[in-house]
């Protein structure tokens, strides 16, 4: 078989060899860039838009197992939802919120927070602190801005998070 393939090329012309040899190349190009390049490039593509969401997902857990790293090293206490509700109250006290409290609801292991007219920034630290050393969860959390600059209406909803569940 490759013997009457040979003889055939010797019998074409050389104008003819040339043409097929052209035509060899381009369909020997474009079966690599069928099987090689395009669906690499096809990946690639794929691969840039899957990119950030993958990126940000990562970002979320890194935050998470900072979380846990924190809260595992935090010292352990049989605290209960009433002992927790006696600090809260405290910190509220001492955050100097307890004017701006108009309701504070403990219903199992939830608390039920309402303040009206308190300092956005003093209350967002008061929360921030709160959370990290109560250890509790913030479960739904609704700010409204008050007509005085700086000054907000808020909802929160924590949740009292056993310290021996591990």
């Amino acid at each position: 078989m490759i013997e009457a393939l040979i003889q055939n090329w010797r019998a074409l012309a050389p104008r003819e060899r040339t043409m097929l040899a052209l035509a060899l190349a381009v369909v020997s190009l474009a079966i690599v860039y069928a099987l090689m390049i395009e669906p690499a490039w096809a990946a690639r593509r794929a691969l840039a838009q899957e990119l950030p969401a993958l990126r940000a997902q990562v970002a979320q857990m890194a935050s998470l197992v900072d979380e846990a790293k924190r809260l595992r090293a935090a010292p352990q206490s049989a605290d209960t939802p009433q002992a927790t509700r006696a600090a809260l109250e405290s910190s509220i006290q001492a955050a100097g919120l307890q004017s701006g409290l108009r309701k504070f609801d403990l219903s199992g292991e939830l608390f039920d927070l309402r303040f009206a007219s308190v300092a956005h920034a003093v209350w967002l630290d008061w929360l921030d602190t709160t959370v990290r050393e109560t250890r509790l969860r913030v479960l739904d959390v609704a700010v409204q801005r008050e007509a005085e600059p700086g000054v907000v209406s808020a909802k929160l909803v924590l949740e009292f998070a056993r310290r021996d569940a591990r």
